[in-house]
């Protein structure tokens, strides 16, 4: 289907995937690099991501299209950020304004974020859980979604060379459930650099994306 009715964050776009590859194949138009890419995998559904996020960027910039610099979708000749997740059988985009930092996630709900929770959790992300008035299951995979939302957005920006760790690096402070906002410090060579992340928590997937730095 087009542009899902569900709506998020003026930034971000979702794409419900319903189509086969035959009919993903003739929605957008794809450059040659593009058309490489997408026929580069052989899992029909990583075709069909591909094809969804390209024909979802173009029903909101019908022109655009995407290059990879360092593994990162940049946008070709436009002066926006872009960044693409996908789960299942959804794709979905942030866009905003060229050099404002972009990152959004969406994860599907299930017990794995549970059973390694202290792998990506800081102990003071453990003690917001039980402060907090989210069940454990949507807890764990809304930070989950939090970091991965927040790594892309700092992965461009950050200083140091190693890979950034989730467990120290990225930590959550706080959740206002109601306003549906989160804040959270990103943790550099002793620097912290203070942001909000904005989150939907639906019946089978949450989905967090960066919006400021505070």
């Amino acid at each position: 289907m087009p542009l899902s009715n569900l709506s998020f964050h003026p930034t971000v776009y979702l794409w419900e995937i319903t189509e086969s590859l035959e009919e993903l194949l003739n929605i957008p138009k794809l450059t040659e690099d593009e058309t490489n890419i997408v026929m580069s995998f052989r899992k029909e559904n990583r075709k069909k991501e591909i094809l969804a996020s390209r024909a979802l960027l173009q029903s909101i910039i019908p022109d655009a299209h995407i290059h990879y610099s360092n593994k990162n979708p940049q946008l070709t000749g436009k002066e926006k950020e872009i960044s693409i997740t996908h789960s299942d059988n959804k794709v979905m985009i942030q866009l905003v304004p060229k050099d404002k930092l972009c990152g959004v996630d969406l994860q599907e709900i299930t017990d794995k974020a549970i059973r390694v929770k202290t792998k990506f959790l800081h102990p003071s992300e453990i003690s917001l859980m039980d402060e907090c008035e989210l069940d454990t299951l949507s807890f764990c995979n809304l930070l989950w979604s939090a970091k991965e939302a927040a790594f892309k957005a700092f992965a461009s920006v950050c200083e140091q060379e190693e890979v950034i760790e989730f467990k120290t690096q990225l930590i959550l402070t706080d959740i206002l459930v109601d306003q549906n906002k989160m804040s959270g410090q990103f943790i550099e060579k002793n620097k912290r650099t203070s942001f909000e992340l904005g989150f939907s928590i639906q019946s089978d997937f949450v989905v967090t994306w960066f919006d400021r730095l505070s």
